[in-house]
């Protein structure tokens, strides 16, 4: 016997089934049972059928009638399901089947068994490893990135959240639900749009009020990207409550990269308004060359001045924009790895400062690879003191910023800076996370404070 609940509200009168063969139907032979008061189910299993429990696809079938305990009867059939587990279920472990698991199944099953509808049964699923781990990627990345943005334990999210009264978890689960199906939709379209892609990702999210332009309380935002063979692509908006609409560009972003040499050269236009007061948009350029040496990636960012705004953020790629003129800041990046650690060293110079005037004939970098020689400038990166624990040794300095991220066990992130200030930020064992602050330069922690 297996038990849970069906919750979207507490649901009763609705059929849950468990799909052996992965043909999304209710098959005579496939168990079955009705949720009965509080969403209550309890599916009685034979042997063979509770071994498929982990390879299969829980189904629930809502019928017009049905009674959901928070808006009364069902007026409209619909239906919810719950990813395969891939892993041991006991007999007391509890199986809630919600919205919420609905949307994420929903993705997982269109993108991985898009070619064959049949790959997601118990035998396929049972004889074929690589599209088991694809699957079991594909439900972590998604719950992983609803952990981090809600940071809303796994555990909660599919707890009985009604029960717990947890107004918190029933909240932000309506707005998961809502989100990802139209993340999904995006992701979708843009496949289409962008047949070369490697890698699209498109997160929908409502807005949590953590920060003042692009977590506002209430706002519903979609971030979206495009990795292609040579650059990537990026778009930051806002949406109508219906999700139907870009009410507000915040950020287009558009990344070009090529040979330079034995270098890289990548070349970024940006496109921004952060400003809800503000209607016209900032055009911004910038130019890098990017090489691996001694195992350390070194690379050296040329930042354009561009005076003029645009009120169609579009017209920023335009050919008016694409050339680039006066030079802004220069600046240094280093990033290397020891062991299971990552560490990224970033160091900014303004136009009056010495190692600004230093790199002046570092500008309109397209086709210069044989008249500049990088290697002079990956001596410079590496002699300004790139260690995480090493002081800076360039000045005068417009900012500098330090981060380690040690993957040892559960990952652990600090970050610090030329403002004096250190932060962590520890994943705990649900996959939260908890952010702490130093002033003493990381010997005690502390609460990070409004």
């Amino acid at each position: 016997m297996q038990n849970g609940k069906v919750i979207d509200g507490y649901v009763s009168g609705a059929t849950v089934w468990l799909d052996i063969n992965g043909n999304h139907i209710k098959d005579a032979d496939e168990p079955s049972t009705v949720s009965k008061a509080a969403g209550a189910y309890q599916l009685e299993l034979s042997e063979p059928q509770r071994a498929c429990l982990p390879y299969s696809t829980l189904y629930v079938d809502v019928p017009v009638g049905a009674v959901d305990e928070d808006s009364g009867p069902v007026k409209e059939a619909y239906q919810m399901a719950i990813a395969p587990q891939f892993q041991p279920i006991s007999v007391d472990q509890v199986l809630n089947i919600s919205p919420l698991t609905t949307a994420i199944w929903d993705q997982v099953r269109t993108r991985i068994t898009a070619n064959d509808p049949k790959l997601s049964s118990c035998e396929q699923l049972r004889q074929n490893q690589s599209l088991r781990e694809a699957m079991i990627n594909e439900i972590k990345t998604v719950m992983g990135d609803l952990v981090r943005r809600h940071n809303l334990s796994e555990a909660r999210i599919h707890d009985d959240f009604i029960k717990s009264k947890d107004t918190q978890s029933y909240t932000v689960a309506q707005d998961i639900v809502k989100g990802l199906k139209a993340g999904y939709a995006h992701k979708q379209k843009l496949h289409a749009q962008y047949p070369d892609a490697s890698y699209v990702r498109a997160e929908v999210y409502r807005g949590r009020g953590s920060n003042s332009y692009s977590d506002v309380a209430g706002v519903w935002y979609r971030n979206s990207s495009v990795w292609r063979p040579a650059g990537y692509l990026n778009e930051w908006v806002v949406l109508s409550e219906d999700l139907s609409k870009i009410q507000r560009v915040l950020n287009l972003r558009r990344q070009d990269e090529q040979a330079w040499g034995s270098a890289k050269l990548k070349t970024t236009r940006t496109a921004y308004n952060f400003e809800s007061n503000v209607s016209s948009f900032r055009c911004v350029l910038d130019e890098a060359i990017e090489q691996v040496k001694d195992g350390v990636t070194y690379e050296l960012v040329v930042q354009y001045n561009d005076p003029k705004r645009e009120d169609d953020p579009q017209t920023c790629f335009q050919d008016s924009h694409a050339k680039p003129s006066e030079v802004g800041l220069r600046e240094y990046y280093a990033h290397y790895i020891i062991g299971k650690v990552g560490y990224t060293n970033n160091l900014r110079f303004d136009p009056q400062q010495p190692e600004h005037i230093a790199l002046k004939d570092w500008f309109h970098l397209q086709g210069k690879s044989s008249q500049l020689d990088f290697n002079t400038v990956i001596a410079r990166i590496a002699a300004s003191g790139i260690r995480f624990d090493e002081e800076v040794k360039i000045t005068p300095f417009s900012s500098w910023y330090k981060r380690s991220t040690d993957d040892t066990g559960l990952r652990v992130t600090i970050e610090k800076s030329d403002t004096g200030s250190w932060a962590r930020t520890s994943t705990l064992a649900d996959g939260t996370s908890r952010k702490e602050c130093s002033a003493d330069q990381g010997k005690t922690w502390g609460s990070c404070g409004g």
